[in-house]
Parts: C-alpha cells; sequence; structure tokens
C-alpha cells in the first residue's frame, strides 16, 4: 500500500483506506456490505473495488466514483430484489467497468437515474427491466456500456427498454451495444440527446424518440430490429450516417419510419435489406436527401406526407422503389430509380421525363387490407399500367438522375453479383453432370 495520510474506517470487520491527499477510497478487502462503503465515503471519493460479487440494491446519494479495479478482473453487481440494482440520487455521480446482473423481471430499472451530470461508462447490464433509466436528469452520459435481455422466453412487448429517457435532456449515447430488449434506445420528452456509434440488433425499434426537439441520431448501427429508427411526434431531428438493416420479418418493419415528425433531416443513410427503407406518414418539412435505400421490399412509402424534400437519394434493388398516397405536395428532384429508364436528351444527367409514383397499389390496400397479397403480382402490375386516374396529382420526381451517384450502390454490391455468378455457374455445372450420367447408354 502506498505511504499516504489515511484515516481507517472499520466495520463489520473490513478495512477501507481512504486516501486523503488522493480523495481516493479503495477497499482493500471485499466489503461484505457495499451500501455501507457508499454512505462512510466523502463526496467526491473515488472507490476502487477490486474484483468479487457484490450484492444490491444500493443508493448513491453523493458525488462520488464507483469504478472496478483494472487489475482486479470483474466486478460484479448482483441484485435479486423488485428495487433497481443500483439507484443514483445525486449529481456527478460516475460508475465505470462493474457488471450489473440484475435479471428479476420487474417495473423498476436495474439503473435508475434521477441526478444530473452522471457518467455510466464501460457497464455490462444483464437485465429483467430497463436496463438504464434516467427521469428528470439532465447532462447524462451512456458510453461502452453492453445491455442485454437475460430473461428467456419473454414476449417482446414485456420487455424493457435498453436506455430509457424521460424528461431528460442533453443526454449523450456513445459506443453502446444493445441487445434483444423492447425499445434499443427510448426518448420521451427528452430534447437535444445525442445517440451515435452504437449497436442495436433484436429489438422492437432499435432508436424511438417521441415528443423530442433537436435529437441527433448519427452513425448508429441497427439490424434485425422490427425498425431501425422511430421519429414520432418529433421537431428537428438529424438521422444522419447510420445503417439499418434487415429489418423485415414484421408487417410493420421499416428502416427509418417518420410519423408526425418535422423540420427533420434523414441523409447519408445506408438502408438496406427492410420490408419498407423510408416510411414517412402525416410529416411535413422534412429534409431526405443522398440515402443509399436498397433491396429492400419497398424503397419509400409515403403516406399523407406534405412540403417534404426528397433529393438526391438512390433507389436500388427495391422490389418496388415507391408507393404513395395522398401526398402529392413535395418536392422530388434529383433522385436516382432503378426501376424507371428515362430519357436524358441535353445531356445533363437527369431525365427529362418525370417518374411518377403509381398511387393504385395503396389506394387499395387502404380499402382491403387483404389486397396486400397481391403485391407485385403480375396482375396489380397490369392493372398498374391500366390506372391513369388524376395523374397530375401523383406523386413524381420532376427530374430523376439517369446514374446512380458515383456508381456508389453497384460498387458496394459487386460482391454479391460474383458471388451469384459464381453459384449459378456451379448449378449449371451440376445439371450438365446429371445429364451426362443420365443419358441413354449406346
Amino acid at each position: 500500500m502506498r505511504t499516504l495520510p489515511f484515516c481507517l474506517i472499520v466495520f463489520a470487520g473490513i478495512v477501507v483506506a481512504v486516501c486523503l491527499s488522493s480523495g481516493q477510497a479503495y477497499a482493500e478487502q471485499q466489503p461484505l456490505e457495499l451500501q455501507q462503503l457508499l454512505d462512510q465515503a466523502k463526496p467526491g471519493s473515488r472507490i476502487v473495488l477490486p474484483s468479487g460479487t457484490y450484492e444490491g440494491p444500493i443508493t448513491i446519494s453523493k458525488p462520488l466514483t464507483l469504478q472496478a479495479a483494472e487489475s482486479a478482473g470483474e466486478v460484479i453487481v448482483r441484485n435479486v430484489s423488485q428495487q433497481p440494482a443500483i439507484t443514483l440520487q445525486a449529481d456527478h455521480i460516475t460508475l465505470t467497468g462493474l457488471r450489473i446482473v440484475d435479471e428479476a423481471v420487474k417495473e423498476s430499472a436495474s439503473i435508475l437515474v434521477l441526478g444530473n451530470r452522471s457518467v455510466l461508462d464501460q457497464l455490462q447490464v444483464r437485465t429483467g427491466s430497463h436496463g438504464i433509466q434516467a427521469k428528470d436528469a439532465n447532462d447524462g452520459t451512456v458510453k461502452r456500456t453492453t445491455i442485454e435481455w437475460a430473461v428467456d422466453g419473454m414476449r417482446m412487448a414485456d420487455k424493457g427498454n435498453g436506455i430509457d429517457l424521460y424528461n431528460a435532456h442533453r443526454w449523450q449515447m456513445t459506443n453502446n451495444t444493445i441487445r434483444a430488449v423492447h425499445d434499443g434506445i427510448y426518448m420521451e420528452n427528452s430534447d437535444e440527446a445525442l445517440v451515435s456509434r452504437n449497436v442495436i440488433e433484436r429489438s422492437r425499434y432499435g432508436i424511438h424518440c417521441m415528443y423530442t426537439k433537436r435529437t441527433v441520431i448519427k452513425g448508429n448501427e441497427g439490424k434485425l430490429n422490427v425498425t431501425g429508427a422511430m421519429v414520432m411526434a418529433a421537431e428537428q431531428v438529424a438521422v444522419t450516417g447510420n445503417t439499418f438493416s434487415k429489418q423485415s420479418e414484421n408487417v410493420n418493419s421499416q428502416g427509418i419510419l417518420l410519423f408526425d415528425a418535422h423540420k427533420t433531416t434523414v441523409s447519408d443513410n445506408k438502408i438496406d435489406g427492410n420490408r419498407v427503407g423510408l416510411y414517412v406518414e402525416q410529416s411535413t418539412a422534412n429534409q431526405m436527401e443522398r440515402n443509399q435505400v436498397s433491396y429492400n421490399f419497398v424503397g419509400i412509402q409515403l403516406v399523407e406526407a406534405s412540403d417534404n424534400t426528397i433529393t438526391s437519394n438512390q433507389f436500388w434493388g427495391n422490389v418496388t422503389d415507391a408507393q404513395a398516397r395522398n401526398s402529392d405536395d413535395n418536392t422530388i428532384t434529383g433522385n436516382y430509380w432503378d426501376s424507371f429508364r428515362g430519357i436524358d436528351t441535353n445531356g445533363d444527367g437527369h431525365s427529362e421525363l418525370t417518374y411518377a409514383i403509381n398511387p393504385l397499389f395503396q389506394g387499395l390496400t387502404r380499402k382491403r387490407a387483404a389486397f396486400q397479397l397481391f403485391f407485385q403480382s403480375p396482375g396489380m402490375i397490369f392493372l398498374e399500367g391500366l390506372y391513369q386516374t388524376e395523374r397530375t396529382r401523383w406523386t413524381t420526381d420532376l427530374s430523376p438522375l439517369m446514374k446512380p451517384h458515383a456508381n456508389l450502390i453497384q460498387t458496394e454490391h459487386q460482391g454479391d453479383k460474383l458471388i451469384t455468378g459464381l453459384m449459378g455457374l456451379f448449378m449449371l455445372s451440376c445439371t450438365s453432370l446429371l445429364f451426362y450420367k443420365m443419358r441413354r447408354p449406346k
């Protein structure tokens, strides 16, 4: 032990050395009751825990740092009660390097944050509730943390959220991994949050904001969720540079969903392999630009959406590029639609022919949902070709691109094409061999 001025706190047979000059408290042995150590520590202390299992629940009611020793291995806080495993009641509390095992199915969160400017760093949380929940607590940080659902056999609707914010403003959530929860990151009445570089898998909505303003959703990856990102009843949200893929197993799956969203920017995202890539309903004054929307069943779907700007996007390899209903008052120009064949007479890269989105299928399925079974069937395609009613009101790209920008999508999927070609060659070889083996002997 370093030679420093210190005082000894002895309780329950455990010695804790509080280093007065450094403001740090070291647990030299595993404390029988972590709560006692927290209660005895002075505000501003740093408590470093050696490896071992510590029983919760615990409550921290003063500013301090609780962390695992770097060389100590795992520090586990285990909780079997119906209370939160850890409750942060004060401002300026930091948790670092802890593993939280809180597998009881309950209403209370595994970590409940009630104070401002909390920092949760490098935590591992196994939860049967919300992983981290902040209420009326501002300016917090969650980073480099893993949150996983711990209870098998539960319906998604009965699970808790990974990170849950309510009336908690200016939180930063970066570089986290969240799996198999209800909503990965849920924000309600919580403005100016930063959600960046997180990976969210196998949940309902990967990122979900409701009644928020100026939320930034940037550089995240969502896959195998019901919906990658849902922006609902929100304003001035920025959804930029994310990748949302393989949200396709649910009838309501989308890559990005805007519902009652206004003045929001959706730009430079990769939206690949979803049921609907980009879904926009009852939303106005939004900007959607430079997104790569590829290999979805429907590239973009507009429902009662108006005054939006949709430009410089690339729709490539979708079963159908676009569907629209009652969405004629939008500015749509300069997008690439690979199902459209235009004519460029002046060589500017834009077609003089417009690309109009046929509303027949959307209108039919609105009245008779069962007609969805005929999606892209030969009969439906034939009927759409005949339908020309009120064509001037159809949602239309006035100047579609003849080629995608810099051939980004073709380059990205060259590997897929090579694999497809090799598989085709392999099957052709097998077929030829089969015919050779089955030939009639002479």
